[in-house]
This record gives structure tokens, sequence and C-alpha cells, in this order.
């Protein structure tokens, strides 16, 4: 069983072409390729609402940042801008 299909635009029948371009609100140049991933659905207790989850993700960064509260703005400034430097020249 396949999960990911890849495939030309201009390979696709015009029916599915139609309903892909519908979903992704735009035209799909023939020299483009379409990929399709189907995942698994992601699985949470129901005990787990959508109100505790973000519950615990604010605790969470609630910790984080108190790490943090004595870092002047300048320095997480600095951080930031060094970790983007650093990505951008590691990807070329």
């Amino acid at each position: 069983m396949h999960n990911v299909s890849i495939q030309k635009a201009s390979e696709l029948p015009q029916g599915v072409k139609s309903a892909l371009e519908q979903l992704l609100g735009r035209a799909i140049d023939a020299d483009e390729e379409v990929s399709i991933a189907a995942v698994p659905r992601q699985q949470i207790s129901p005990s787990h609402s959508r109100a505790a989850v973000a519950e615990k993700l604010e605790a969470f960064l609630n910790r984080r940042a108190a790490k943090v509260r004595d870092v002047s703005d300048e320095e997480l400034d600095a951080a930031v801008d060094e970790a983007v430097d650093h990505v951008r020249h590691s990807r070329r």
C-alpha cells in the first residue's frame, strides 16, 4: 500500500487535475509535479480536549520564558540573528 504519490501534472486525468486545482485554489501548470500523501490521523485520547492541550502548551512556554527572563532583549535579538544567519549559510 502506498502512502505517497507524485505525478506530473501533464499526466493527470483532467478530472483529477481539476479537483486538485480546486483544492489548491489555483491552476496547475503542465510542467509542475503534484505530491499527495496520506498520513494516519493523530490520536489524542478523548480525555485531552483542545483546551487542556492549549493549557499544557501555555505552561510549557511560560516555563521556557522564565528561563530567559533575565536575558536582555538585545541579547535575545542577537541570538536569533545568529541562528538565522547560521541557517541561511548552512543551507547553501
